[in-house]
């Protein structure tokens, strides 16, 4: 799984999101599996916020990279206003969209899932989440 870029990072999290629903449809009459379903839309639910988040560091990445193409008289000026929005993307991922990130891990670490395809799931997302966060602490520097 490749998760250099923003959009492979943003299909990453569509790709989860469009199949947790999938799984969470599956439980919706399951009564069994309350359990499972509950963990399900709680983990969909923590990825529409993640992406959301990533939807915002593209916004981050677009004004800079605008910023960057703008021609000026006064280079230091330039640097000084391309810094603060650097500075303020990293901060955003540091301290919003990573802690998201562990919080939808940690919550889906701690749920309690009880059938087969719930732990499958259970598995396979925290698997995905950690390789996410850690991408992120890796492009940052964090």
């Amino acid at each position: 799984m490749k998760l250099d870029t923003l959009d492979q990072r943003h299909e990453l999290i569509d790709d989860m999101i469009e199949k947790g629903f999938e799984f969470e449809e599956g439980l919706i009459h399951d009564q069994e599996n309350d359990d499972d379903w509950g963990g399900a839309m709680s983990t969909v639910e923590n990825l529409i916020v993640i992406e959301e988040m990533i939807r915002t560091e593209e916004i981050f990445l677009g004004a800079f990279a605008e910023m960057e193409g703008f021609r000026t008289r006064n280079g230091d000026e330039k640097d000084v206003y391309l810094t603060i929005v650097d500075e303020n993307l990293i901060y955003f991922i540091d301290t919003i969209l990573l802690r998201r990130i562990e919080f939808a891990l940690d919550h889906l670490n701690d749920w309690n899932f009880k059938s087969e395809g719930g732990k499958k799931f259970k598995k396979n997302y925290c698997k995905k989440l950690d390789a996410l966060r850690k991408k992120y602490q890796d492009i940052y520097d964090l």
